[in-house]
């Protein structure tokens, strides 16, 4: 038994040894795990599906001038066109469209890690999208860090679970 569990031990070290290790971040690979899933509701009520995402494991320094606009948050798909919510970085500072009214706050990025200080919104009443204005304020609130999906280049917001808040689609910076 002895002799089983050594060899087991000793297989598992050899094959964490023989993987080729990258280092991508100035942050240890641990602090930066993968996103697992993505949760998108489907019609029927508290039916959801899920499915692995894979994500680039750096943030290009274009991040701090980009245009996004958010195509779903917390499972729930986003409207279009000219009630699109839409947030700009531009070097610490974050502004944007719920879809009603107009945002803006600080925000500190290092490396993939994001943090949003200070949101303040307009209060423009907007009953029919107000749902939508509520969940571009808590993904905002929530974020910790970001990630870039490699199958769309979309930005993936994440809370500090590592759990997906947001999904946004980038836009053409506008001057």
């Amino acid at each position: 038994m002895f002799r089983l569990m050594s060899m087991l031990i000793l297989s598992v070290l050899m094959t964490a040894c023989a993987s080729p290790s990258r280092t991508i971040d100035s942050k240890p690979l641990a602090a930066n795990p993968p996103v697992k899933a993505r949760t998108m509701s489907i019609g029927a009520l508290n039916a959801s599906v899920s499915s692995q995402i894979k994500v680039h494991g750096t943030v290009p320094d274009s991040f701090d001038n980009s245009y996004w606009q958010f195509m779903q948050i917390d499972g729930q798909r986003m409207a279009k066109d000219d009630l699109a919510p839409v947030a700009r970085f531009k070097v610490n500072e974050l502004t944007g469209f719920t879809g009603c009214n107009r945002f803006v706050a600080a925000y500190k990025r290092d490396g993939l890690w994001l943090t949003i200080n200070n949101l303040r919104m307009g209060n423009q009443p907007c009953d029919s999208v107000l749902p939508q204005q509520q969940l571009v304020y808590k993904a905002l609130s929530q974020v910790r860090s970001i990630r870039i999906i490699e199958s769309n280049d979309y930005l993936a917001m994440l809370d500090s679970n590592n759990k997906l808040l947001a999904e946004l689609k980038p836009l053409k910076v506008k001057d």
